[in-house]
C-alpha cells in the first residue's frame, strides 16, 4: 500500500526542490497536489513555519493548448499562477507520483459570474459557492478541467473531489445563523431546484411545486421552533413522505453519476479516484450517488474520514471494497484527529485490509510537521494496533462530539462530517473494473437508504 499526502502548490512555491526531496525523505510515495482548488488561508508549519497562506479559488496551472471558443457560455476557472506546472516537476525529479487533485463544483468564482448556472434552494437563492451538476454546461466545464489536467507533463492520475451537489453552508463567508439547523435541515438547503433539477424531478414523476412547498414548510417551521435533530434519513422521511424522498435521492445520485462518468471520460485514459461517501445525504463535496454507481463511473473511489472517526472510516472501507474498484483511504494528520503514531499505524492496517491501494493523509504543510517522520514504512504490512487507542467505547465523547473547533479539509468545511454510514465487516477482495469509456449508463433506480449514522 502506498502512501501519500494531500498538497497545496503554494507550499513548493519557494524551494520547490528542498520541499520535494524533504517529502521523499520522509518515505512518502506520492502526493496529491491541487490542480484546481477554492478559495483558503492555511496557517503553515512545514515549508514556511507559521506563514498564512491567503488564496483564491482557481486554476494553478496555465494551459494554453485548446483555448476557449468566443462566445463561449461555460463556466471557466480563473487561473492563479503555473505552481502546480512547477511542484509538479520538483516532485517527480525527487521520485514521487503526483495526483492531480481538482476541485471541482465548490468554485465561487464560475459560480458568481455565471449565476444561472450555480446552485438554486428552494426559495430560489443562488449559491454563489457551488455549480449545479445538473446543468449541461457545468458538466461541460468539469469535463473540461478534467481534460486539461490530464494533459499536464507528469501527472499520473487525477483525484475528484466537489464533483456532485454541494450544500449551503460550504462557503468562503462567515456563515451566520441563530436558530440550530438539523443536518437534515442543511441537506434540505442543499436541494436544487434550478430549471434543470426541476426538469430531472419532473421525468422522475415528482410533483415540483408540491415538493417545494413540502421543503419550504419545512425549514420555516426549524426556524420558527427548533426542533432537536434525529437521524437524518428518518427525518427527511418524516419531511418528504418515503416514496418522495427515495425519488429525490434516486435523482440526485443519477446526477452526479453522470457528472462523474462524463468527467472520467475526459481524462483520456489516466486513472481517476473520486471522493466519496455512503451517505445519500452528504452534500459537503464528497460526491453521494452509491459506491457501486460511482465506482463503475470512476473506476476508483476515495473514500475518507478527516474527523477522526476511525470506526466510521473503516466501515465505510469496507462497504467500498466490495465494489472490487480501486480505493484510496484518506485520513488526517491533523494534531485534533490523530492523536499518536499507534493511531496512525491502526489506521494503515484498516486500509490495508480493506484492500485500499493508498492511504492518503491531509494534508502536507497543515499537520504538524514532526509527523512526518511517522510516515515511513507506515504502508508496509505490520499487526494492527489496537483499536482500543482511536475508537471511542460506550458512553465516552470523541472530540468531534465535544464540540472541537475543526479546521474542516478541502470542500468539507463547517459540515459536521454527518454522513459516514455503518456498512460491515472489512473485506481484502478487490477485482479489476472495466475502464470508464466501455460503461453504460443504467436505468434511474432508487439507492437504499443505508443504516442510521451512529
Amino acid at each position: 500500500m502506498k502512501v501519500e499526502v494531500f498538497a497545496h502548490p503554494l507550499s513548493f512555491r519557494d524551494r520547490p526542490r528542498a520541499q520535494a526531496e524533504h517529502l521523499a525523505g520522509s518515505g512518502v510515495d506520492g502526493v496529491r497536489l491541487a490542480f484546481a482548488y477554492h478559495g483558503g488561508r492555511w496557517l503553515l508549519t512545514t515549508s514556511d513555519p507559521c506563514a498564512v497562506a491567503d488564496f483564491r479559488a482557481g486554476r494553478w496551472f496555465h494551459d494554453d493548448s485548446a483555448p476557449e471558443p468566443a462566445g463561449t457560455i461555460r463556466p471557466q476557472l480563473p487561473v492563479r499562477g503555473d505552481d502546480a506546472t512547477a511542484a509538479t516537476a520538483a516532485l517527480r525529479g525527487a521520485g514521487l507520483s503526483v495526483t492531480a487533485w481538482l476541485v471541482g463544483l465548490h468554485q465561487s468564482g464560475p459560480a458568481g459570474r455565471h449565476p444561472g448556472s450555480a446552485l438554486r434552494n428552494v426559495f430560489g437563492h443562488r449559491y454563489r459557492h457551488a455549480l449545479c451538476p445538473a446543468r449541461p454546461e457545468v458538466r461541460d466545464y468539469a469535463a473540461d478541467l478534467v481534460a486539461r489536467t490530464a494533459r499536464r507533463p507528469g501527472v499520473s492520475g487525477l483525484e475528484l473531489e466537489a464533483f456532485g451537489y454541494l450544500g449551503w453552508q460550504h462557503q468562503s463567508a462567515h456563515d451566520k445563523l441563530g436558530t440550530p439547523l438539523r443536518p437534515v435541515d442543511r441537506w434540505l438547503l442543499s436541494l436544487c431546484f434550478c430549471p434543470a433539477c426541476a426538469a430531472r424531478f419532473t421525468a422522475a414523476g415528482v410533483d415540483v411545486p408540491a415538493l417545494t412547498q413540502a421543503v419550504r414548510a419545512a425549514l420555516r417551521a426549524q426556524l420558527d421552533a427548533p426542533r432537536p435533530a434525529g437521524d437524518p434519513a428518518t427525518d427527511a422521511r418524516a419531511v418528504l413522505g418515503d416514496d418522495l424522498h427515495a425519488t429525490v435521492l434516486a435523482v440526485r445520485a443519477r446526477v452526479t453519476e453522470e457528472l462523474v462518468r462524463t468527467a472520467a471520460e475526459a481524462a483520456g485514459g489516466l486513472p481517476v479516484s473520486v471522493r466519496t461517501t455512503a451517505d445519500p445525504h452528504a452534500c459537503d463535496g464528497k460526491s453521494a450517488a452509491g459506491f457501486d454507481a460511482l465506482a463503475d463511473a470512476a473506476g476508483g473511489l476515495t473514500v475518507t474520514d478527516l474527523s477522526g472517526d476511525a470506526g466510521a472510516l473503516r466501515r465505510d472501507l469496507a462497504a467500498a471494497a466490495r465494489t472490487g474498484a480501486r480505493i484510496s483511504a484518506g485520513w488526517s494528520l491533523a494534531a485534533d484527529r490523530t492523536t499518536d503514531e499507534a493511531q496512525l499505524a491502526g489506521v494503515a492496517a484498516d486500509a490495508r485490509s480493506a484492500g485500499a491501494d493508498a492511504l492518503v493523509l491531509y494534508a502536507y504543510d497543515l499537520a504538524p510537521a514532526a509527523r512526518l517522520a511517522w510516515l515511513r514504512g507506515l504502508g508496509a504490512a505490520r499487526p494492527a494496533a489496537p483499536t482500543t487507542t482511536y475508537e471511542s467505547a460506550p458512553g465516552t465523547t470523541t472530540a468531534a462530539a465535544a464540540g472541537l473547533a475543526i479546521a474542516g479539509p478541502p470542500s468539507a468545511a463547517a459540515p459536521g462530517t454527518a454522513g459516514e454510514a455503518a456498512l460491515g465487516p472489512a473485506t481484502a477482495a478487490v477485482t479489476a473494473r472495466p475502464s470508464p469509456a466501455a460503461r453504460t449508463t443504467a436505468p434511474l433506480s432508487v439507492p437504499p437508504t443505508p443504516e442510521p449514522v451512529r
